[in-house]
């Protein structure tokens, strides 16, 4: 009797062994699921977050104006009693159309002589200098008798020598844009000013405007920001600037 019940009782013993066993198996596959299932969940709420933070980047990538055909970044002057030379860097067009869109858009540099007297020059040669560094080269004339060319200058012009014949002129140069405001200060100056009229043409669905920067003087001692919005055809907006003060002289 003894010995049966012994064995039965083992067979108990090994039957409660066996479920406990079977339970915690299916205990331990339940939590496994359960924690991979978190897993799986956190890893998709993690892509969608990360999906919906580039989505939100593109957008204010996109609403950030790129549509800007020429701007100036740096422009040099002097003269003598014979040549006035300017020295402009900036972007612009690789060929200029007011069309309302800004594409093909490079960098440049042009060295611009405009003589002060008569004269029937047809050519000239110039020597841009600073320290020990030098750039060379000749220039025909213009249609308005001015001389232009564009140039790779990598430093910052002290004089400019003009030579044309026997005549032999070195002009010192200096910024025009010392503590001026840049380019891009004016630009939003600008879209301050045009806000209305902006925000009534994104209301309408219209694209955005073209914008074109240029420093302008009249005299050689005043400079002026011009800075243009361009739409369709003949539809544009425009200002000048004061360089220092950032004051709006004029609009249109």
């Amino acid at each position: 009797m003894f010995m049966e019940i012994q064995q039965k009782s083992c067979l108990f013993v090994c039957f409660c062994m066996k479920k406990g066993i079977i339970g915690q198996k299916r205990a331990y596959i339940l939590r496994m699921k359960r924690k991979i299932s978190l897993t799986i969940i956190s890893i998709v709420m993690l892509c969608m977050a990360i999906f919906s933070l580039c989505a939100c980047n593109k957008k204010g990538n996109e609403q950030k104006s790129d549509n800007v055909s020429r701007t100036t970044s740096e422009y040099y002057a002097g003269e003598s009693s014979d040549f006035a030379v300017t020295i402009e860097k900036g972007r612009r067009e690789r060929t200029f159309i007011a069309d309302g869109v800004a594409t093909d858009v490079v960098d440049f540099c042009d060295i611009t002589v405009v003589p002060l007297k008569t004269n029937d020059f047809k050519q000239i040669s110039y020597v841009v200098s600073a320290d020990d560094k030098t750039l060379s080269g000749t220039i025909d004339g213009g249609t308005y008798g001015e001389f232009c060319t564009s140039v790779s200058l990598d430093f910052v012009p002290k004089t400019v020598t003009i030579t044309v014949g026997d005549k032999n002129d070195e002009i010192d140069m200096s910024s025009v844009l010392d503590g001026a405001i840049t380019a891009d200060d004016v630009i939003n100056i600008a879209k301050t000013e045009f806000k209305d009229k902006l925000d009534a043409e994104y209301a309408q669905g219209k694209p955005e405007r073209e914008i074109y920067l240029k420093l302008i003087t009249a005299d050689r001692m005043s400079y002026y920001y011009y800075v243009s919005f361009i739409g369709d055809g003949v539809d544009y907006w425009a200002m000048l600037v004061e360089p220092k003060t950032g004051a709006i002289i004029t609009q249109k």
